[in-house]
């Protein structure tokens, strides 16, 4: 007759503790997704994480910070203020942290917002900053800041080789500099309320997982849907887009997709 050694129970236990830690974590981790993140008079969800939501919970870029009841956003390595989040519309309105307070004290640098996830909002326009600019060549609006020399401002780089540097900024399509001298109060002004963009994330799939209970995530920047109904260990989660790869690279280390039971016997 066989028996299971003591060596075997305890090997038995240690194998199925290990193995279903995850798929709690994975419940856990999940439920988080169901709040919201809530800053001053911000209110969020999918596909934003953040604060109360784990990072599976929404998109890696979007992760949302609040300090002192201000939201902020960090897009590749630059900080915005968050105004604004409808999630009907699917719009954020958007200010440059660095652009918030004296034009001439700034940073000059150029900012990208990636297209795969914001596109600018219709009622706002890029404008060209041209800055280190020769004042005997320069053209359209300008204006000359003590440390950092002479500057005009262009929707295009017609006029580009007469100055040494560019970036661009956001504002409203109502905002013409087309003045020779160039109004630093009326651009502060319009740098400071910021601008809108649009997120550019299908929310097709999400409104689909939800209709069946599921739980909306990212794995990356995969959306993947997260059914936690199912009997403890075998939570699982699907992605809502066939990924560009063979095979899906699903979050393991946060999701749990199966169990395995091992069991050894020995005689005595």
């Amino acid at each position: 007759m066989y028996y299971l050694s003591t060596s075997c129970l305890v090997f038995f236990f240690h194998f199925t503790l290990f193995h279903n830690l995850p798929c709690a974590t994975s419940k856990q981790r999940l439920g988080w997704c169901e709040a919201l993140f809530q800053c001053g008079n911000i209110t969020a969800g999918f596909p934003f994480w953040g604060g109360n939501r784990s990072k599976p919970c929404g998109h890696p870029l979007l992760k949302l910070h609040c300090n002192k009841n201000i939201t902020s956003l960090n897009i590749l390595n630059h900080e915005y203020n968050v105004f604004d989040i409808d999630q009907t519309s699917n719009t954020l309105r958007l200010a440059r942290e660095d652009l918030l307070g004296s034009f001439c004290s700034v940073t000059f640098n150029t900012t990208t917002l990636p297209p795969q996830i914001f596109e600018l909002s219709p009622t706002y326009k890029s404008l060209t900053v041209l800055y280190n600019c020769d004042p005997k060549t320069s053209h359209g609006s300008s204006y000359t800041c003590p440390a950092l020399g002479h500057f005009s401002m262009s929707q295009s780089l017609d006029h580009h080789n007469s100055c040494q540097n560019n970036f661009t900024v956001n504002v409203p399509l109502s905002f013409f500099p087309n003045e020779r001298d160039l109004n630093l109060t009326h651009l502060e002004s319009a740098l400071r309320n910021g601008f809108e963009v649009k997120l550019v994330i299908d929310e097709i799939p999400c409104q689909e997982c939800s209709s069946t209970s599921g739980i909306c995530g990212f794995n990356s920047t995969t959306q993947i849907c997260c059914n936690v109904t199912s009997p403890p260990g075998r939570d699982s989660c699907v992605p809502q887009h066939k990924p560009s790869g063979k095979f899906p690279n699903l979050l393991v280390s946060h999701f749990c997709f199966f169990k395995v039971q091992i069991y050894v016997f020995s005689s005595s």
